[in-house]
């Protein structure tokens, strides 16, 4: 059993707090019963799971314990708080996975965009868990790819894959720079569409079929200026008087939705 000490749990501390550590060695935490099952069901590649002694009584615990002992990935056993100390969550989980990031050829990611029809562009999204709650609505709608761009938090902190509750090991994802992302889209056909609280086009009002990028910019500041500069569109969401603004990630899920809405059949 491991002990608080042990080489693999100060690793595992280590991946939590340090965002360069995670992409260095392309590897993420995903803690809880919920993201240890979709991780399995997805077919993500686990590094290995940490298990404390109270997964035995949690729901779903003895399925997940029987699921992980098929899967062949290591399994470490940890004391309850060894584990939960290792966590920053508020409520920490008794199972965590320790799992390899998916990585995308230029190709692969190219193939993507041709063969789909919708990408979203999260651009200096700051907060983790407004990223992963983004990323969460854009894979619920149906979009292809997400890109990460700008100054945004890392979408493999610990609270953003929380956030996405599983989207994270089904949404193909990649993080590149805002110049290079949208050269990348509008090389292959895409309509950027940004967003602004007031004077742009009504939402509900706006033709969004055919290939589009959805983009949403910071929490503070909204879409940079460069970024703003190349856009093909701005869409508005009219809100009652005196209501100043949605929040990123309400916003985010109102329009992707909207955009879901108009393309289904």
């Amino acid at each position: 059993m491991l002990g608080r000490n042990h080489a693999l749990m100060r690793r595992f501390r280590a991946l939590r707090r340090d965002a360069s550590m995670r992409r260095a060695e392309g590897l993420f935490l995903a803690e809880g019963v919920h993201l240890a099952q979709e991780a399995l069901r997805c077919g993500a590649a686990i590094e290995a799971f940490f298990v404390a002694p109270r997964l035995d009584s949690a729901a779903g615990g003895p399925a997940l314990l029987a699921a992980i002992e098929q899967c062949g990935a290591p399994c470490h056993r940890t004391e309850d708080a060894t584990l939960d100390a290792a966590q920053d969550a508020r409520s920490p989980q008794p199972v965590a996975c320790l799992v390899r990031r998916r990585t995308w050829s230029d190709d692969e990611i190219d193939r993507k965009l041709v063969d789909g029809s919708l990408a979203i562009v999260l651009e200096g999204i700051q907060d983790p868990g407004n990223l992963g709650a983004l990323l969460r609505s854009a894979d619920a709608a149906g979009c292809d790819l997400g890109l990460v761009a700008g100054a945004s938090a890392d979408p493999f902190h610990p609270r953003a894959v929380r956030a996405t509750m599983g989207s994270i090991f089904r949404l193909p994802l990649i993080e590149e720079a805002t110049g290079r992302a949208i050269a990348r889209l509008h090389g292959l056909g895409y309509r950027l569409l940004g967003t602004t609280p007031r004077g742009g086009e009504d939402y509900s009002l706006a033709d969004l079929h055919g290939k589009l990028a959805l983009v949403m910019g910071s929490e503070g500041s909204g879409i940079s200026p460069e970024l703003r500069n190349r856009l093909d569109g701005v869409l508005t969401i009219p809100l009652r008087p005196g209501v100043e603004s949605l929040s990123v990630g309400a916003a985010g899920a109102v329009l992707l939705f909207e955009i879901a809405r108009q393309r289904r059949p």
